[in-house]
């Protein structure tokens, strides 16, 4: 069963008067979708009630009680999944904004609704507020690119922006880490909650700073090797003419791991 949503601090300070806003900023927790709405926050600042959760917590909207949001900013979460609740929002009178790089149902024809969808495998959504941002806070657009295993078209985007190898690298070793810390299937699973963590990053423009001053970042990287390992040691438990069958234990880190084994089963590197 998956753990609820986190709700992130306050973006910019205390509430005026003491009052919830009305401005609801939703993402997914991998690296995608934190740097995604991290760039729009160094943006666009303002009061905003932030859920997010594990990579796995997508149906999101569905915490945004009625009545509740005037606007309401969606970050790397499958539309699809959160149709009934998009619709109710609309019907509710909230301006919804939506980026995304996954397939969309057909869209509601809604004056309120602004979409940046792209489900191109070359793209991911941290650069489609990239490119809706005009490369305000590239350096995060390519941390969530970076985290996304975009890794050939980040680099060449870094290369462009002036990234010298040293500072790709680290840019890069952020990113995946922040992604591997989205896998789990409960908080306890992970070094930082997601929420957690998306509040460490506010206001911070330079994700190269950032890092430096991090533990958070070396103890997920610490954490990864280590589950990495585990997998190293493991063998099919089936192995077939055309698929193999992996069991991994009902364990913390193998729930950690899933997402970087399934990867590399598929590109053939495990």
């Amino acid at each position: 069963m998956t753990a609820g949503p986190g709700r992130s601090g306050e973006s910019d300070g205390a509430w005026p008067d003491g009052r919830p806003p009305r401005r609801w900023d939703l993402c997914n927790g991998d690296a995608d979708g934190l740097c995604a709405l991290h760039q729009w926050r160094l943006s666009h600042p303002g009061p905003a009630v932030t859920l997010t959760g594990l990579k796995r917590d997508i149906e999101l909207l569905r915490h945004v009680p009625d009545g509740a949001a005037d606007e309401v900013n969606v970050f790397d979460l499958s539309m699809r999944r959160n149709r009934t609740d998009l619709l109710r929002l609309l019907a509710d009178g909230a301006q919804v904004r939506w980026f995304d790089h996954h397939a969309a149902p057909p869209l509601p024809g809604s004056p309120r609704l602004e979409v940046h969808l792209d489900d191109d495998p070359r793209t991911c959504t941290s650069l489609l507020v990239d490119r809706a941002l005009g490369g305000a806070h590239r350096g995060w657009a390519l941390v969530g690119a970076y985290g996304d295993g975009l890794g050939e078209p980040a680099d060449v985007l870094a290369a462009a922006s002036g990234y010298d190898a040293t500072q790709r690298a680290a840019l890069r070793r952020l990113g995946e880490a922040m992604n591997y810390n989205a896998y789990g299937e409960r908080e306890s699973d992970v070094v930082v909650a997601p929420a957690r963590l998306l509040d460490r990053l506010t206001g911070a423009a330079d994700p190269l700073r950032f890092a430096d001053g991090a533990p958070e970042v070396d103890a997920i990287e610490r954490r990864r090797r280590h589950d990495l390992a585990r997998v190293a040691g493991l063998a099919p438990y089936r192995r077939g003419a055309r698929a193999c069958v992996w069991m991994l234990p009902d364990a913390p880190w193998s729930r950690r791991v899933i997402g970087p084994l399934a990867t590399a089963l598929t590109s053939g590197t495990a």
